[in-house]
């Protein structure tokens, strides 16, 4: 039950008990302005450039090009060209291939009186000020945690961060420093980050400031304010949270751009019969158009709510008027005025395809807008 090859870094890290049970759209369619070049701006993103083969309780930024530790705890890195504890697939927290390459590194994200360990990683090139960007990277929870987390973020600032302890690195911790801008950005998971058999995706979409040039990732809340997996029980001293973590990839994404008086469709693929509620990626798609009318002022736009044929027509037309409501009423509470949205539903008049194929029937539950110039009148 216990693991005797256990890092003696901390006085913290020496009370963690190894335990090795395992436990643990909306979518849019529009024009773009310009293109996304797709190059992946982030330095050394899959761990795969160093300067020696893990052996043993090496900090990262000794080990690895381009990767730094912005406090006194470090991660572990594990590379396939190690024959130790700290090998790929097999190594002394569990057993995982790479998703690329050949290595990877691991975190602590929780543990006994906060202990926490994070990556820092540079960027190719100062961020673009408000640019649209993506970021995405893998992770795996480790065979020997006890505990899984259920978020995770990034912090993105404008030079390199060093601090003296293994503390968290709150907000608060973060504002004391002289000169340091940050940004932090939430990311979501496409499954359970309680997952140990494979590679979890985590991503975020957001703009850029104009300041970023390094990415620090890991836990930023204390161990009071981290939602967990695995708490039905009392939590014991010894648990604890660690993920391997592989593939970061960071893009400018292309600036949103409308033709004026040109349909487009947002889709929540599909619309359930009765369905009308924006869930998490809808708001998301709404806020890239709160973005373009809050930087097109002379702009108003048209909500045009749509239904498929499988209610009487009085039925569609009061839940195609709902659909678009609920977009209108949405870009409202972001802070667009009354005067500039105008919104109807029209049931199931204006098919697509004329509901001849089943993918046509289900897409006739949309919204559509129209972007035109601002009436004076």
């Amino acid at each position: 039950m216990g693991n005797n090859r256990f890092k003696m870094r901390s006085e913290n890290r020496n009370q963690i008990t190894m335990n090795h049970s395992s436990r643990l759209l909306f979518g849019i369619s529009l024009i773009i302005s310009g293109f996304a070049n797709g190059q992946n701006l982030v330095l050394n993103g899959g761990f795969e450039e160093y300067k020696t083969s893990p052996s043993n309780f090496t900090s990262v930024d000794a080990t690895l090009e381009e990767v730094a530790t912005p406090t006194s705890s470090s991660g572990d890195y594990f590379n396939s060209c190690s024959n130790t504890d700290f090998s790929v697939p097999t190594n002394f927290k569990g057993e995982q291939s790479a998703f690329e390459g050949s290595g990877y590194i691991g975190l602590y994200f929780y543990a006994l009186n906060d202990y926490r360990e994070y990556l820092q990683l540079n960027s190719a090139r100062t961020l673009r000020e408000k640019y649209p960007y993506k970021i995405s990277f893998k992770v795996s929870l480790a065979e020997a945690s006890t505990l899984a987390v259920k978020d995770m973020a990034i912090v993105l600032t404008n030079k390199r961060v060093k601090l003296p302890n293994s503390s968290t690195l709150t907000n608060g911790r973060l504002d004391l420093q002289e000169g340091l801008q940050f940004q932090k950005v939430k990311l979501v998971p496409d499954n359970s980050l309680a997952e140990t058999t494979g590679w979890v995706t985590l991503s975020a979409e957001f703009e850029a400031k104009g300041f970023e040039n390094h990415i620090i990732v890991g836990n930023f809340q204390a161990n009071k304010a981290t939602k967990l997996y695995g708490t039905e029980r009392t939590i014991r001293s010894g648990d604890f949270s660690y993920y391997y973590i592989d593939h970061f990839v960071l893009e400018e994404l292309p600036r949103i751009n409308y033709e004026k008086d040109k349909i487009y469709v947002l889709e929540q693929n599909p619309f359930e019969p009765k369905g009308y509620k924006l869930d998490g990626k809808a708001m998301a798609s709404v806020k890239k158009i709160f973005k373009y009318l809050k930087e097109n002022a002379e702009v108003q736009m048209k909500i045009t709510g749509h239904s498929d044929s499988s209610g009487t027509p009085e039925y569609n037309k009061f839940i195609s008027s709902l659909r678009a409501r609920a977009v209108a009423l949405y870009l409202k509470k972001l802070g667009i005025e009354d005067d500039r949205i105008v919104w109807e539903g029209v049931g199931d008049s204006k098919p697509l395809r004329n509901g001849k194929i089943k993918q046509g029937h289900l897409a006739n539950r949309r919204v559509e807008f129209v972007m035109t110039t601002f009436d004076e009148q």
